[in-house]
């Protein structure tokens, strides 16, 4: 965590049980949302806002754990309330449980502090995950992750997890109340695609031909490859989208590359005559994509595993990423279906971009795959919901 972060994260936390006692106490019909940061929120926000367009009347706190998932959603418009969480100590899980006295929990993927968990499950609050996904070498599974287990099995009223094998891992450890529905997030995204959304700036750019999409490109191995694939291709287009858009960053991606290059934050006005654009503002990149015909996404190279690969698929198109992608459920699926392809360098890179732009039948029905992929995973939201809810309606 930067001294920036580790700042917000500090100073965030001061006074925070005063705050949410005041403005929490004597409010009823609460649902408490929790979620680490941004991306575990994003897998929850479909849940929450469906939830808050069937019943006007609930009560929605949404609790972070990081200053990133935090300041991004921090005037979120479905939410009464947005916190961090306070630090997981018996004494802070006891007054904020006085405080809120939600009906429910809803964990989204993982994100488990002990204190705040057993208080709620003492208080007979109504614990769920959503979104959990547990690779089979998971330290939940170790000799060591008993606790983690004994928790599942007495705490949680439903885990809602993404794939079979998490089922199964779950299962074999005795835990029944479990199910496979999917990620949430699918139906986020395909209600992004569906939008009317434009951007002068692109649109001029692109000038009506598909491009080439690089979308959250880190600094290592992501951005040498999306250099390489320009600098081979002088003739193509592509609109490449950092991770980190600050300048040091930016200009560090543009010393790689061998063509000109325009950054989006000074083509207010100007027509782009580069054929390298590089999006140097954040939140927007899930509705850029539709200007591609193909997308490479970035941290497939780190332990992180590649970031949202199913924001371009929705839009129908082959996604690429690196190889490291098995904390990614829809890398595999993808790959499996004929949507996602995984490369291992630059020369594996180029490759694959030569053959998919050159053999249209292959382009067509990768794109075909992918969007049929995403179209097939819709309806996680609503069958969460369903359970967590089941006296209700939800459409």
């Amino acid at each position: 965590m930067s001294s920036a972060k580790l700042r917000k994260f500090v100073d965030g936390r001061m006074g925070l049980l005063d705050r949410i006692s005041e403005e929490c106490r004597g409010c009823g019909n609460i649902v408490w949302f929790h979620a680490a940061s941004y991306g575990e929120f994003e897998e929850a926000r479909p849940v929450v806002e469906r939830l808050r367009k069937a019943d006007p009347d609930v009560r929605i706190l949404v609790t972070f754990f990081s200053p990133t998932g935090y300041e991004a959603f921090r005037t979120y418009p479905a939410a009464d309330w947005v916190f961090y969480l306070p630090l997981d100590t018996r004494r802070n899980a006891r007054r904020f449980m006085e405080a809120v006295r939600p009906s429910k929990l809803v964990i989204s993927i993982s994100d488990f502090w002990f204190n705040f968990i057993y208080e709620a499950f003492r208080k007979n609050v109504d614990v769920y995950v959503i979104s959990a996904f547990f690779p089979e070498r998971s330290f939940y599974f170790k000799w060591y992750g008993f606790p983690y287990r004994r928790m599942f099995r007495k705490c949680f009223r439903h885990i809602f997890v993404k794939d079979n094998r998490t089922l199964e891992l779950l299962r074999a450890e005795g835990i029944d109340s479990v199910s496979r529905v999917g990620d949430p997030r699918m139906d986020r995204v395909i209600e992004i695609a569906s939008e009317e959304w434009h951007d002068a700036i692109v649109e001029e750019w692109c000038r009506g031909s598909k491009v080439f999409v690089g979308g959250s490109i880190l600094p290592g191995e992501d951005e040498e490859l999306i250099a390489a694939l320009a600098n081979s291709h002088p003739g193509d287009k592509f609109l490449i989208v950092p991770h980190e858009v600050d300048n040091r960053s930016v200009q560090h991606l543009r010393s790689l590359l061998e063509v000109p290059s325009s950054l989006y934050s000074e083509c207010g006005g100007t027509p782009v005559r580069t054929n390298v654009l590089i999006v140097d503002t954040v939140g927007i990149l899930s509705r850029l994509y539709r200007y591609g015909w193909g997308a490479y996404i970035g941290s497939g190279f780190t332990k992180y595993s590649p970031h949202s690969v199913i924001e371009p698929a929705v839009y129908g198109m082959p996604v690429v990423f690196g190889p490291i992608y098995d904390h990614n459920t829809h890398c595999g699926a993808l790959i499996a279906e004929g949507g996602g392809f995984s490369v291992s360098g630059v020369t594996d890179f180029l490759a694959w971009y030569d053959g998919m732009k050159s053999d249209e039948s292959r382009l067509a029905s990768a794109s075909r795959a992918s969007l049929e992929y995403c179209m097939s995973a819709r309806g996680a939201a609503e069958e969460i919901l369903r359970e967590i809810f089941p006296h209700s309606t939800f459409q």
